[in-house]
């Protein structure tokens, strides 16, 4: 049976006891990073990881996306390749709610407007709205 790697989680309060000085990266696509990301980490999308690993620093890495699951498969696809990694349980999500600093930008101004109704509209309202509070 291969060698299976373990990789810990933890909460967004424990990264917050070390960032900013963990390395953190932020596997979720470039869009979703563009929109809401925490300061100061690597975007790396899950689907480009494979081939981005010379990107990677050689010490533990934080992985976070939206959840906890793609960072979670980032996980497992670092640690069978040596890296030692750890998942960030419930992502950028239980970071802004947990109070952490995220940095926004907001939609260029060429991007047509976002659907007024319809449940599109509440989507879009429901991952949008928590990441509207700026920080420096």
């Amino acid at each position: 049976m291969p060698d299976q790697r373990t990789f810990r989680s933890i909460t967004a309060d424990e990264l917050a006891a070390v960032w900013p000085r963990a390395t953190l990266v932020d596997v979720r696509s470039r869009e979703e990073h563009a929109t809401a990301h925490v300061p100061g980490c690597l975007n790396i999308p899950l689907d480009e990881l494979a081939s981005r690993l010379s990107d990677l620093p050689n010490n533990t890495i934080h992985l976070m996306c939206g959840s906890g699951k793609r960072s979670s498969q980032a996980a497992r696809i670092l640690t069978d390749r040596g890296y030692t990694v750890v998942n960030v349980a419930g992502g950028i999500t239980e970071w802004y709610r947990a109070g952490h600093p995220v940095s926004y930008q907001p939609p260029p101004e060429d991007q047509p407007p976002a659907p007024k109704s319809g449940m599109a509209a509440g989507i879009l309202h429901r991952f949008r709205r928590p990441f509207h509070r700026e920080t420096t």
